[in-house]
């Protein structure tokens, strides 16, 4: 089991704010001081926290002024629309360029993702599926879209389990992830991505 970081734990409370809709495009979040203080973590923590949803654009850091949540479209929309085209490019990447060891491993986090729905263990099943995506971006080769795709994949990975848990959700994320495993396999580029 992954070992979760203060700094996750400030952005979790804060993916948990924006989808209850209490944070809202423009709003203005509290201090660094007052989210540590708030979730129980360093003020170090809290400033990393902040500074990670800065780096991939969903905060605004405006010194002197605040953190604000960038305007425009929902956030959240737009990091699931950002997560499925970096999925779908590493999907048909890493059907070009997968190697057999990367195989092994998409294997095993299949039948562990098998595993977990056969016993109805969600968590287990959704950080499965965290991993099988991190591991098909390892696969696809590009260091930068994998590294993007652990951040995206970080900040979702908090609402997975909660929609893994929506009525045949998991079942089709599940017959999903045994066709990208087969085009991949199958070096298959257009069934990778296929939607």
């Amino acid at each position: 089991m992954k070992i979760v970081r203060s700094s996750d734990l400030v952005i979790k409370n804060l993916l948990a704010l924006i989808m209850k809709g209490e944070i809202g495009p423009g709003d203005k979040l509290p201090s660094t001081e007052h989210l540590a203080r708030q979730m129980g973590t360093s003020v170090i923590s809290a400033r990393e926290a902040v500074q990670n949803l800065s780096a991939i654009g969903l905060v605004e850091i405006s010194h002197g002024r605040g953190t604000f949540m960038t305007k425009g479209a929902p956030v959240m929309e737009e990091l699931f629309e950002a997560r499925r085209v970096i999925e779908s490019y590493c999907a048909m990447a890493a059907a070009r360029l997968a190697n057999p060891e990367s195989m092994k491993i998409l294997e095993r986090l299949l039948k562990e993702m098998d595993q977990a729905l056969k016993s109805g263990d969600i968590e287990q099943y959704s950080e499965m599926d965290y991993e099988f995506h991190l591991a098909i971006g390892k696969a696809a080769g590009n260091r930068i879209l994998s590294k993007t795709l652990e951040n995206i994949k970080e900040l979702l990975r908090y609402q997975q389990s909660t929609i893994n848990r929506l009525p045949n959700i998991i079942q089709g994320s599940s017959a999903r992830h045994r066709e990208i495993f087969k085009a991949i396999k199958e070096k298959d580029p257009d069934l990778a991505v296929r939607p």
